[in-house]
């Protein structure tokens, strides 16, 4: 995947199991799947974390980081829950068999915003 600041980033499934891939990447995969050092390159990742992990400002934003990873997640869980609620009284609202009311307490949505999508049709 390119990048617009022309880093190209590789993404790999450590879980895979098609095909054949070399004893380095082998070693790598083992070190993310189950934290086991077997070469040079994986006991200098491993050093690497190990020293991060002392680093009590790398930790502070590290955790900060997560914090708002989570946010994100949340936020985007709560969008993607609403649009799936708008699209289904949407459907509602073609079938026609619905009171705007029972629309708006299946889906949760408000009164109001029932109407607009009523509207909006």
């Amino acid at each position: 995947m390119e990048l617009p600041d022309e880093a190209t980033t590789m993404l790999l499934n450590t879980k895979g199991s098609h095909g054949e891939i070399s004893k380095d990447l082998k070693s790598f995969y083992d070190y993310v799947n189950n934290h086991i050092v077997t070469t040079d390159f994986t006991k200098q990742i491993d050093d690497e974390i190990s020293y991060l992990k002392l680093d009590t400002k790398v930790r502070r934003e590290y955790m900060l980081m997560e914090a708002r990873l989570l946010d994100e997640r949340r936020e985007g869980e709560t969008i993607g829950a609403t649009n799936a609620n708008i699209a289904t009284a949407k459907r509602m609202l073609a079938k026609g068999c619905y009171s705007l009311q029972v629309i708006a307490e299946l889906t949760n949505l408000s009164l109001a915003d029932v109407e607009k999508l009523k509207e909006e049709a």
